[in-house]
C-alpha cells in the first residue's frame, strides 16, 4: 500500500483516511491529556456537553459501556469540576448531567489554535471545494456510524487472539 506522502497530488483514499483517523485520535488524546483525562472520559464529557441534561442510562446506550463504567467516569468528571449532576424535577431518583463553565473554558483553550487554522483552511476554499469536502466528511461520518453499528450489533463477540507462531519446528507456509 502506498503512503500518503508518496504521491501528494493523487493520495490513496484509504491511506488518506487512515492518516486522518490517526491524527484525529492523537489530537483528542492530546486534548484529553491537557484536561487531565483519558480518552474515554474526554469523549463522555463531549457527549455530556453536546446533549445537556443527558442521563447516565443514555450514555450507556450511546457508548455501549456498562452502568458501573459510566458511573465511575461521571464521578471522576464531577470530582474534576467538568460535569455537574442535577436532580430530575419529575423523578427525584434520577439525575441528569451538564458540562460546567470550567469544561468550556479549558476546551476553548485547547481547541482555539486548531479552530483558527481550520477556519483559515476552509476560508481559502471556493464554494465547490467546500461542497465536496462537506459531502466527503458527511459521507464518512455516515459510513463510520453504520460500520460501528454493524460491529456492535453482531453477537459473534470479540475476534479470537491470533495464535502465536510455533517455534523450534519447520516454518509454516
Amino acid at each position: 500500500m502506498r503512503s500518503v506522502r508518496e504521491s501528494p497530488s493523487h493520495p490513496d483514499g484509504i491511506a488518506l483516511g487512515q492518516e486522518l483517523s490517526l491524527r484525529v485520535v492523537l489530537f483528542h488524546e492530546a486534548v484529553a491529556s491537557r484536561l487531565g483525562l483519558n480518552a474515554t472520559e474526554h469523549k463522555l464529557l463531549s457527549l455530556i456537553a453536546r446533549d445537556p441534561g443527558i442521563g447516565p442510562s443514555e450514555l450507556v446506550a450511546h457508548t455501549g459501556l456498562s452502568h458501573p463504567a459510566i458511573t465511575k467516569v461521571v464521578n471522576r468528571l464531577v470530582d474534576l469540576g467538568y460535569t455537574e449532576r442535577r436532580r430530575d424535577g419529575s423523578d427525584r431518583r434520577r439525575f441528569t448531567l451538564y458540562a460546567t463553565p470550567l469544561r468550556q473554558q479549558r476546551m476553548a483553550g485547547a481547541f482555539a489554535p486548531m479552530a483558527e487554522a481550520m477556519e483559515a483552511l476552509v476560508g481559502g476554499m471556493d464554494e465547490a471545494e467546500r461542497r465536496a469536502v462537506t459531502r466527503w466528511v458527511t459521507g464518512t461520518i455516515d459510513i463510520l456510524r453504520r460500520s460501528t453499528a454493524a460491529l456492535t450489533e453482531t453477537t459473534d463477540g470479540p475476534a479470537p487472539a491470533p495464535t502465536p507462531p510455533a517455534y523450534g519446528g519447520a516454518a509454516e507456509p
